[in-house]
């Protein structure tokens, strides 16, 4: 699971355009310029990639120089997207379930107080997993507004907030599509916490107090433990050293989806995608110029040696390998620092 678009954005910068020095030659601009490994499109993969050629068999001519500039844009961009889609393409689903799969009864409820009440939240100390809440259910004895908070504890104020109107004995669910817990980038470690404040509640919660009802599911990557703490009545963090640790449920149920999530490893190795990114690039030109109509800005030599250094060809019992050959084994290269999926693992400890 990746932010195409952020992750897109974050790696264009790894190579950039060199400025040409043919007289007349169009102006590249800082953007195109920047490079954090030190590589240029138009030098260090295919003598062909040049920002001449590319005005050359691109569909429109008499480009000005702030159109070339988005037209080189858009081929970094272009180039990005294949490649991150192409290493990124294995299924990152891990796994999908309720905390609570059983029924209960509709028999033991839950004395309101003044406290917040809910779940510690302990997610996998792993960069490259990203848990989501889908939904929160609620089941109370009757009808009511509550106002679930979503807290980390590296602030005080909430993250998100959620008012759900209970149903009288009836399991009320709330869809939701943006709870997503990281455990870096936006927070670095550290735990979440959902749940509400009791008090100014006059309909109470529901216990899971029945056979079965209190078996919940396990997590691969995200531990669950419910807590109270005692006197509290503010929709700010209180302090985790007053935690009181339970085994009541306080009438909630969540459903957690866990997939692999790359956008932090990405963006920390970004200089790793170099040798993909201008392989791409000089597979787009060189297919630009073998296909070009405009026909007569380009010599038949030229279309020739583009279509030898994408397919590669044998020479005097040498082989050389082609521009597409070589992304290819990039790209499994990439796969293999990356993608490859190591046990999973959680400490779901205090």
């Amino acid at each position: 699971m990746i932010d195409l678009n952020t992750i897109k954005t974050a790696i264009l910068g790894v190579n950039g355009w060199k400025q040409s020095l043919l007289t007349g030659a169009p102006v590249i601009d800082a953007g195109n310029l920047a490079t954090s490994s030190g590589a240029y499109y138009n030098q260090d993969f295919s003598n062909l990639v040049t920002v001449d050629n590319i005005t050359k068999v691109y569909e429109t001519s008499g480009l000005s120089d702030a159109q070339v500039n988005t037209l080189l844009d858009d081929i970094a961009a272009g180039a990005a997207s294949k490649v991150l889609n192409a290493v990124f393409s294995d299924d990152d689903f891990i796994q999908n379930d309720i905390l609570y799969p059983y029924e209960f009864d509709f028999n033991h409820t839950l004395t309101n107080d003044t406290s917040f009440v809910g779940y510690e939240l302990n997610i996998a100390k792993r960069k490259d997993i990203l848990n989501l809440i889908n939904r929160i259910s609620l089941t109370f004895d009757g009808a009511d507004t509550v106002k679930v908070l979503l807290f980390h504890s590296s602030k005080k104020a909430a993250i998100d907030s959620i008012e759900i109107t209970t149903v009288q004995d009836t399991e009320t669910n709330e869809e939701l599509t943006d709870w997503l817990l990281p455990y870096v980038n936006s927070v670095n470690g550290g735990k979440y916490y959902i749940g509400y404040l009791r008090s100014g509640l006059t309909a109470k919660a529901y216990n899971r107090d029945y056979e079965s009802a209190n078996m919940a599911n396990s997590f691969h990557c995200i531990g669950l433990q419910s807590i109270k703490v005692d006197g509290w009545d503010a929709e700010t963090l209180f302090d985790v050293n007053d935690i009181d640790y339970t085994s009541e449920y306080y009438g909630m149920n969540f459903d957690i989806s866990s997939f692999y999530a790359y956008d932090s490893v990405i963006t920390q190795n970004k200089n790793k995608f170099s040798k993909a990114l201008g392989l791409q690039v000089a597979a787009t030109v060189l297919d630009m110029i073998v296909n070009t109509n405009r026909i007569n800005n380009i010599e038949a030599s030229t279309r020739t040696n583009a279509i030898l250094q994408l397919e590669g060809f044998e020479r005097d019992g040498v082989n050389t390998i082609g521009i597409l050959k070589k992304l290819d084994q990039e790209i499994q290269n990439l796969k293999k620092t990356f993608v490859e999926k190591p046990q999973l693992q959680i400490d779901t400890l205090r």
